[in-house]
C-alpha cells in the first residue's frame, strides 16, 4: 500500500473511534501514525497511560519532558523540524488558540488533530514542529 492509501485509513479509522484520553485522543492519533509508517509497536507502549488531560500531563513529566516536541524528539530519535517541512503524513506539534499543544498529521497543505470536538483543521502557523515518520 502506498503512503497516501496508508495515512488515508489511518486517518479515517483513528477519527472514527470516539475520543477518549489515553486510548483515542490525539497523542494516540500520533502514535497510530508511527505504528503504520514506522511498523514501530509505539501506541501499544502508551496506550491508557493516562485518563484524564491532567493524567497525560504528569505521564508526560513523568518520562521527563515538559513538552510534547521534546518527547518526540527524544521517542523518535530526531531533532523537530520546522512545520514548512512537514510531508504528507507526517507527525506535527500544533499550538492551538486554547494555548496547549496537540499532536497532529500533516495532510500537505493542513495539518489535522482530534479534539473533544472530533477533527480539527489547522494552518502552517499552527505548527510549532514537525517530525518525519517513515
Amino acid at each position: 500500500m502506498n503512503r497516501f492509501r496508508i495515512v488515508e485509513a489511518t486517518l479515517a479509522r483513528e477519527l472514527a473511534q470516539p475520543y477518549a484520553y489515553g486510548t483515542a485522543d490525539c497523542f494516540m492519533l500520533g502514535c497510530a501514525f508511527i505504528d503504520a509508517l514506522t511498523g514501530w509497536p509505539f501506541a501499544d507502549k502508551y496506550r491508557g497511560a493516562y485518563r484524564t488531560l491532567a493524567g497525560a500531563q504528569r505521564a508526560l513529566r513523568r518520562r521527563g519532558h515538559k513538552s510534547l516536541v521534546s518527547f518526540f524528539a527524544a521517542e523518535l530519535g530526531q531533532e523537530p523540524k520546522g512545520g514548512a517541512e512537514a510531508r504528507l503524513g507526517d507527525l506535527v506539534i500544533l499550538r492551538l488558540v486554547d494555548g496547549a499543544e496537540h499532536v497532529g498529521i500533516c495532510l500537505g497543505a493542513r495539518f489535522v488533530t482530534k479534539t473533544e470536538r472530533g477533527r480539527s483543521d489547522h494552518a502552517l502557523a499552527d505548527v510549532i514542529a514537525a517530525f518525519h515518520l517513515g
